[in-house]
């Protein structure tokens, strides 16, 4: 245990001091994903006029809450498979004797460790700009978001990963990636509070992995009702989901690639 645990440290801490190079890159990625924010401003709007039944704190607590899990669960793996199968640099990670999986895990976990700073830093904006939005949701919340939200981390990673494992068939599964995205947008209550929906939609939601990426840890952290329980049970469902079919893709998709004589 002690040997699979320094390995695995080493490797996350080479992917961190690689990413730090791109520590600047990372930064304006972080200000691609301030559309939360943009949200916040029109519910807000609607709050102060009466229209809705939460008030401008509640929103603003939200969205940023909203912001902190994108940021947490955001993932590329998808691009890097289609990138490496496109340009051939795959066929040197089949030859290497580390699982390539574990290696693009490594690269997310270590890109975590320099945007977290970043992420402070936003954190400090927003308390400056809105301290009557700063309410402490409490220890166990918040240690239940922490918990969400890497669940839902791990359920965006092996998504993303088993669309990456299509590029051995179709060289580039990129522009799959965008319908898990615009379901996400709509389903994951990035666009609003899940509570606002009507329940018949989100009793279909509840059995999709949507609702619980998103909604689940902010709901958790701005202090808004969630089905904990029901939210984790099904992410922990749909990691292992998403784990068992990238591990068969990965066997079907490697037979596949080196047939085409990687």
């Amino acid at each position: 245990m002690r040997w699979f645990v320094h390995k695995a440290w080493t490797l996350v801490a080479v992917y961190f001091a690689y990413m730090l190079t791109y520590r600047g890159e990372i930064f304006f990625w972080m200000l691609s994903g301030i559309t939360p924010f943009f949200f916040m401003s029109a519910w807000t709007a609607a709050a102060n006029q009466g229209l809705t039944g939460y008030d401008a704190n509640d929103y603003a607590r939200y969205f940023f809450a909203v912001f902190v899990a994108r940021q947490l669960g955001i993932v590329w793996v998808h691009w890097n498979m289609s990138e490496d199968v496109r340009t051939g640099r795959f066929s040197f990670r089949l030859l290497q004797p580390l699982d390539p999986l574990w290696r693009y895990l490594a690269d997310h976990v270590g890109e975590r460790g320099v945007r977290l700073p970043m992420l402070a830093v936003v954190g400090l904006v927003f308390a400056w700009l809105h301290p009557e939005a700063l309410v402490w949701p409490g220890a166990e919340r918040a240690a239940l978001g922490l918990v969400a939200v890497g669940l839902a981390f791990g359920v965006n990673f092996f998504a993303s990963y088993v669309v990456g494992l299509l590029a051995l068939w179709l060289e580039d599964a990129t522009s799959i990636y965008n319908l898990w995205y615009v379901a996400m947008l709509f389903f994951s209550g990035m666009l609003a509070p899940l509570a606002l929906y009507p329940e018949p939609v989100r009793q279909v939601l509840a059995w999709t992995p949507f609702p619980h990426l998103v909604y689940l840890p902010a709901a958790l952290w701005s202090g808004l009702e969630a089905d904990v329980t029901r939210g984790l049970l099904a992410l922990l469902a749909w990691n292992l989901f998403f784990f068992a079919l990238g591990r068969l893709l990965w066997r079907l998709g490697r037979r596949h690639y080196s047939a085409m004589g990687a």
